[in-house]
């Protein structure tokens, strides 16, 4: 059998380990419960508790943002190797009221009850803050744990509210003795569960460290920049246009006759959370000491060229070990078989350090669809369709069915004298650094030499090649891999070593983008845009190598500058509904691929739109380069108005009779 092997950090509290059941100490009845809060030890354990109902954001099955929109497809729901039909279920429309897919409500098909989860806090906070209670445990500790679970259960009402809309609120556990109506609790409207959920935060964050000083033992534990991050989202999720006066649910009433959702538009929730985002962001800069990851600063290897280091900045971001830009990202999140499920087997060059003969290992399963690989930039950064150049050379149009070869100008991104689309050319790093394709290169698998065109790995995605569709399974559906997601010291072979890596819940450039987009949408008109927006757009952008150069004559850090210089739409970025676009689309490019865009395009009312379209990839079972690049289309996917909220098992509603289904289930 073969060998797998995972790298991680040997750490003493469990809280920040992958999340199993074995961490599930609630004992059965009341005085075991006497006993387990009895003492420190055994109390601690509780707290790991507590901490393990964290959804596993880093599990392609379980998590809804990687995999239920369009950022990625399969080439099945399931064969002998893989199980996929969980939360890719969704994106193929089988959700249900059944037995629903990673049922974040009663628990179940890939996900943990979320309600079960602030059972347990509640618990916990009801025996840790009597005092008489937990021998051995100090003030000061005392006071961490109770917001530490204090958060927790706002963030487990949020991951509940973000899915399912409004929800019932559970401040106490009912006891024993509650009448049957009692117990049949009701939804709350969408006001009251967003404003509970931020009371939560705001009277427990100042408890919680500012950062973590024993990072051996304490990394993945919540700070105050993290919590402030969970008020900032919930925040921006309900100044939203699917919470903030949809009229879509003027006929989603409660039991007595109101609407969940306030039927007005209110300006000033995105005042309030531009606030909140202000807030966390400088918790993280000034508290918790974040910084935008530098791959060149990180000293790993010593990277001169500038073209590798920005790519290396899009992957490394997200898959540096607890690296400085994490402003919380929790346990091993199953991230191990992420990367197993996205790694293409790879042609190593004339001296790579694999063997690309010996990589039975590598699934390529994970496939990025056409829709991702087209949402990056040019080199100039604009989209694609904006591009002056591309338009006026006709390369937009032409950019599946004409060819160039590649040249030294392309030696880090692409193998030279390749015959390459021009879609795949000219574009910014991000796209090079998230994506792997037909002909580009692969910095990992044994790379250690930066600037050495003999260490360099190659994918060859032809039917046939390395990388390509050689067997019925096991292979990348569209002709893309997510190279992002795959930490490059990884060697996979026959015995593969994997270095896994807490995926993010939030990272710092999230909290610039969501500032950004908050800010924007809280000023009235055109005239009115904070340079603060433009100046959260720049860092991001510049640390993508999108700046001024000497390769480069333009500001293009500046959307304005950028968009005057080289879009067909020259004036988009000074309007506020063109700026809303921009920020949108560089929220899709600097998250692609880490479960944020699923999110959005669900907040943002645009479901309908981005969701029903065909899944698009290249046509990868064919070996000549006229035939492999053609469009390919994959699945016809829907997505309807009832999918913006998803459903309670009807189960659920026969127990409780006071619960109302979601619209449309």
């Amino acid at each position: 059998m073969k060998k797998i092997k995972y790298i991680s950090r040997l750490v003493l509290l469990l809280i920040i380990t992958s999340c199993s059941d074995y961490l599930n100490v609630v004992p059965d009845g009341v005085a075991d419960l006497e006993m387990m809060f009895n003492n420190r030890t055994s109390a601690e354990r509780y707290l790991t508790t507590c901490y393990s109902y964290i959804p596993l954001f880093g599990a392609q099955r379980d998590n809804p943002g990687l995999t239920s929109g369009n950022d990625i497809w399969y080439y099945t729901l399931r064969d002998q190797y893989n199980d996929n039909e969980w939360a890719f279920g969704i994106a193929n429309g089988l959700q249900n009221t059944q037995d629903p897919l990673t049922n974040y409500w009663d628990g179940g098909n890939g996900a943990k009850s979320m309600f079960k989860a602030i059972r347990d806090c509640n618990i916990f906070l009801e025996y840790v803050s009597d005092e008489s209670r937990v021998a051995g445990l100090d003030i000061m500790e005392r006071k961490r744990w109770l917001s530490e679970v204090t958060v927790l259960k706002a963030f487990y009402n949020y991951h509940l509210f973000q899915l399912y809309g409004p929800i019932p609120i559970v401040d106490k556990n009912l006891p024993v003795s509650a009448s049957p109506e009692e117990v049949r609790i009701k939804r709350a409207k969408v006001d009251e569960v967003v404003n509970y959920v931020v009371d939560l935060i705001d009277n427990s964050y100042t408890n919680l460290p500012k950062y973590i000083s024993k990072s051996a033992i304490e990394d993945g534990r919540l700070t105050q920049a993290a919590a402030l991050s969970i008020k900032a989202k919930v925040l921006l999720l309900a100044a939203s246009p699917l919470f903030n006066g949809n009229t879509d649910y003027a006929n989603f009433l409660d039991h007595d006759k109101e609407p969940f959702f306030n039927q007005n538009y209110d300006q000033s929730k995105w005042t309030r959370a531009a606030e909140a985002c202000k807030m966390a962001l400088e918790s993280a800069i000034n508290d918790q000491r974040r910084q935008l990851y530098d791959f060149k600063r990180d000293g790993k290897l010593a990277v001169t060229n500038d073209s590798i280091a920005y790519m290396m900045n899009s992957r490394q971001a997200l898959t540096e070990r607890f690296n400085v830009e994490l402003v919380w990202g929790c346990g091993t999140q199953y991230t191990g078989d992420l990367q197993n499920v996205s790694q293409p087997r790879l042609n190593p060059g004339t001296k790579g350090a694999s063997d690309g003969t010996n990589q039975y290992n590598c699934k390529s399963i994970y496939a990025p669809t056409m829709e991702i690989a087209e949402m990056f930039y040019t080199r100039r950064g604009v989209p694609m369709e904006e591009d002056k150049e591309w338009n006026e050379n006709g390369w937009y149009d032409d950019r599946y069915t004409a060819f160039e070869k590649t040249t030294e100008n392309d030696k880090y991104y692409m193998k030279v004298d390749f015959d390459a689309p021009l879609l795949h050319l000219r574009r910014e790093a991000r796209f090079y650094g998230a994506l792997g394709f037909d002909g580009s290169t692969w910095y990992g698998q044994g790379w250690t030499i930066p600037d050495d065109a003999s260490t360099r790995n190659y994918v060859e995605g032809k039917q046939g090649e390395f990388s390509g569709q050689k067997l019925t399974t096991q292979y990348s559906i569209t002709g893309y891999y997510a190279k992002k997601l795959i930490y490059y010291g990884n060697i996979i072979s026959n015995n593969v070593v994997i270095n896994e890596y807490p995926f993010p819940i939030v990272r710092l450039a999230d909290l610039y983008l969501m500032y950004a987009e908050a800010l924007l949408e809280s000023v009235s008109g055109d005239s009115d845009i904070p340079e603060e927006i433009y100046d959260c757009l720049r860092v991001i952008r510049e640390r993508s190598g999108l700046k001024k150069s000497d390769k480069e004559p333009i500001d293009i850090g500046d959307v304005r500058e950028a968009w005057k210089a080289y879009s067909i739409n020259p004036e988009k970025a000074t309007t506020k509904a063109g700026l809303r676009e921009i920020i949108r689309r560089e929220r899709q490019v600097e998250l692609a691929l880490e479960g944020q865009r699923y999110y959005d395009i669900r907040r943002w009312k645009l479901a309908s739109k981005e969701f029903n379209k065909p899944v698009r990839g290249w046509n990868v079972g064919e070996s000549t380069t006229e035939d492999f690049y053609r469009i390919r289309y994959i699945y016809n996917q829907k997505f309807y108005q009832r999918d913006y909220l998803w459903p309670i098992k009807e189960q659920s509603l026969i127990i409780n009779t006071n619960l109302i289904q979601n619209p449309g289930w």
